[in-house]
């Protein structure tokens, strides 16, 4: 028994010291969100953020299924960072099957803040006063409430910011 007990700690040790000296290897392998979104991703100027599970606390994925009705695979939302340069480092693409069907909406949306983890919900009472519209983000929503209205969230330790898209213009609001 104790010979067995050597040679577990032994084998148990080793790999420790291989995790330890290694451990770089396995990150290096590490996907945030799955392959087709990477691939979406990198074909438009943007990469996967590599290091956006590397913060405490509990945090929903950098993207989400099923944007628009139907098949949740038609339509995918994800954060990635801009590689072209110039512009804010994020970006949140909508990635649809049949971007028609995205209602005049812009499948691209510039971000300068961090990204929270994805969610999509549904608001009975979206009143839009209490919006900024994302390329002019010091100009208030319409004065308008929308009732059932599809709302995608990016949250992260305690900081929300909800997206929304009215007559064709991304509308965000940002709540604690």
């Amino acid at each position: 028994m104790l010979r067995f007990m050597r040679r577990f700690l032994a084998g148990f040790t080793a790999c420790i010291v291989l995790f330890a000296t290694q451990g770089n290897v396995f990150a290096a392998d590490k996907l945030v969100m799955p392959r087709d979104l990477i691939d979406f991703a990198l074909a438009n100027a943007c990469s996967p953020i590599d290091n956006f599970f590397d913060r405490p606390g509990l945090i929903n994925p950098p993207y989400v299924y099923g944007w628009l009705p139907g098949d949740p695979e038609r339509s995918a939302v994800f954060w990635c960072k801009n590689t072209s340069g110039g512009g804010k480092p994020y970006s949140l693409k909508f990635k649809l099957v049949a971007p028609k069907e995205s209602a005049g909406c812009p499948t691209s949306i510039e971000w300068s803040d961090q990204p929270g983890g994805l969610s999509i919900e549904m608001r009975a009472h979206l009143d839009l006063i209490d919006f900024h519209y994302v390329t002019r983000p010091k100009q208030m929503g319409p004065s308008r409430v929308v009732a059932n209205a599809k709302v995608l969230v990016s949250y992260y330790d305690g900081l929300s910011d909800v997206f929304f898209c009215y007559e064709g213009r991304w509308l965000f609001a940002t709540s604690e």
